[in-house]
C-alpha cells in the first residue's frame, strides 16, 4: 500500500493533470471559454475515477463495502456506483442538467466523507477504493481531502 505522502501526490498529480489538460483544451479549442472549466474538471475527475474502478471491479467492490456506509447495506451500490460517476461525470462535460448533477454529486461526496471518518474514527486500516483497485491508497486524510476538494469544485 502507498504511503500517506505518495498518495497524497499521486491524487495532486491526477488533479494537476486533469486541470492543465482541460485548460488546455479550453484555451486552443473552445475560444478561451473558462466559464466551463470547473465542469469539464468535475467531470474529467469522476470519469476517470469511474473507469479506474471498473478495472477490476469485483476487487473494488470488496473494498469499498468494507468502510462505505450504503454499500455495507446494500452490496449492489458499489457495483452501480462506478457507472454512477461515469455517468455523472459525462452530465458535467456536457452541463446536462447541473442543478440536479450537483446534488447528487454533493450527496456521493458527503456519504464518502461519513464513511471514511467513521473509518478513520474506529481506527481501521483499509485501503481507499477511490482509484478502485488499480492504486494501493490507504483511507485516510488523503481520501478526506480528495472528497473535500472536489466538494469545493462542485460548489465553486
Amino acid at each position: 500500500m502507498l504511503s500517506n505522502f505518495y498518495s497524497l501526490l499521486l491524487i495532486i498529480c491526477i488533479f494537476s493533470l486533469i486541470y492543465i489538460i482541460n485548460y488546455a483544451y479550453l484555451y486552443f479549442y473552445k475560444n478561451k471559454d473558462f466559464s466551463s472549466l470547473k465542469n469539464n474538471i468535475m467531470g474529467s475527475i469522476l470519469i476517470l475515477f469511474g473507469i479506474l474502478k471498473l478495472y477490476d471491479i469485483e476487487k473494488f467492490m470488496e473494498i469499498f463495502q468494507k468502510y462505505d456506509i450504503i454499500s455495507k447495506n446494500i452490496p449492489l451500490y458499489s457495483l452501480i456506483y462506478p457507472f454512477i460517476e461515469i455517468l455523472l461525470g459525462l452530465y458535467f462535460l456536457y452541463s446536462y442538467k447541473l442543478t440536479n448533477v450537483k446534488l447528487v454529486t454533493n450527496f456521493l461526496m458527503f456519504i464518502s466523507i461519513i464513511s471514511v471518518s467513521l473509518s478513520m474514527i474506529k481506527g481501521q486500516t483499509l485501503r481507499c477504493g477511490c482509484l478502485g483497485a488499480f492504486f494501493h491508497i490507504p483511507l485516510s486524510y488523503v481520501t478526506m481531502s480528495e472528497n473535500i476538494i472536489m466538494l469545493l469544485i462542485n460548489n465553486l
